[in-house]
């Protein structure tokens, strides 16, 4: 047997919140936390982004999370099913009734979430009946002090479309784990874009179920991360049935004290024959002592595929930045441009022109303040 882990003030504070016993899930997620503790270094999903020691000297004050909405919620209502993973299950476990929202044809539901110093946790679930078409923007900032623990469970019907932008802003003393479940149905079509900054320790995490049938999912996003900045995107997309597809493509950039890190992983099974599923991850090192650790993975128990992984660190081309000096252009300003441009393709994906652009615009001037 393993023996309990010496727990940190903050998982004190959880402890103290759950329930000691019986067969509930929320008291086996106490027993569960008791025993090994918020996600940490040791856990292979969660090695390059130790939670449990940037949250190590917090102390036990509540937070709280706004969401100022561009509507009120159609209801709340208790979390009905338990999620899967630890982050998930304990937001559904001491963050209060879900806020649930479900979209109409052609709506645009605005979600600004933002955190206070101190811990909290929040649940989010959308629904898009069948056949509606809807997009999804969501905005995260956390205060100095703040950890926000964010589940989002979003469901498509049959013949659905969803459009989800997120925004991460930066925050060098905030902790934000961001984790989302989205379950696609038959024929239906989920496009997610994210551009993210980092903070203490920032994680957007995606899970997508996919039943193939005729479903289709693009996962793309940009990232850049400054000095004692630390952004974790981690995405896992599990193919169930025939005849589905999925896209990623995520570039991301580091300067000097900044660390990058992206996961991937596309999980075929073998009921999922005729599935093409496609991964990309590219970053560039701007200085020495920036940081990027990725690791895309695809486990296939198919044999009528078309599926492909790819990965790449590099740093600025030196020639290209050569020949932008020649022509008179200063070097931190032909630098940014080319970071800009290596990094805007996830970005131009988007359908909607104005959202491209500000997103663009957000995304130079962050490059300013990197620079």
């Amino acid at each position: 047997m393993t023996a309990a882990i010496k727990t940190i003030p903050l998982e004190d504070v959880f402890l103290a919140e759950l329930p000691e016993a019986g067969e509930d899930w929320r008291a086996l997620l106490r027993a569960d936390l008791a025993e090994r503790g918020l996600p940490h270094r040791r856990v292979e999903e969660w090695k390059w982004s130790d939670l449990r020691a940037a949250l190590a000297r917090m102390g036990g004050d509540a937070g709280s999370i706004a969401v100022d909405a561009s509507r009120a919620p159609d209801e709340t209502a208790p979390v009905a099913q338990a999620p899967t993973l630890v982050m998930p299950r304990l937001a559904a476990a001491l963050g209060g009734p879900a806020d649930i929202y479900r979209l109409t044809d052609g709506e645009a539901l605005n979600l600004d979430i933002s955190a206070k110093p101190g811990a909290a946790h929040k649940v989010i679930a959308i629904e898009l009946p069948a056949g509606v078409e809807a997009s999804l923007h969501e905005r995260y900032a956390g205060a100095a002090g703040a950890f926000a623990n964010v589940a989002v469970l979003i469901r498509l019907g049959e013949g659905a479309r969803l459009t989800r932008l997120i925004e991460q802003d930066a925050s060098s003393d905030a902790v934000m784990v961001v984790t989302s479940g989205i379950e696609l149905s038959a024929n239906a079509r989920a496009t997610q874009t994210t551009l993210g900054f980092g903070a203490k320790l920032a994680r957007l995490e995606t899970h997508v179920t996919h039943p193939g049938e005729g479903a289709d999912l693009s996962l793309d996003g940009a990232y850049i991360v400054g000095d004692k900045l630390h952004l974790d995107q981690t995405t896992f997309v599990r193919h169930t049935g025939e005849g589905g597809t999925t896209s990623e493509l995520f570039k991301g950039a580091a300067a000097k004290g900044g660390r990058g890190v992206f996961q991937g992983k596309i999980f075929v099974e073998r009921a999922a024959q005729k599935t093409d599923a496609r991964m990309t991850h590219r970053g560039l090192l701007l200085d020495e002592g920036a940081e990027i650790d990725a690791k895309p993975e695809l486990e296939i128990y198919a044999d009528d595929v078309e599926c492909a992984h790819g990965n790449a660190l590099g740093a600025i081309d030196e020639t290209a930045l050569f020949y932008m000096r020649q022509r008179g252009i200063p070097e931190p300003q032909a630098r940014a441009l080319l970071t800009e441009s290596f990094l805007a393709e996830p970005l131009m994906a988007i359908a909607d022109e104005a959202e491209r652009e500000r997103l663009l615009e957000k995304l130079r001037a962050r490059l300013k303040e990197v620079a």
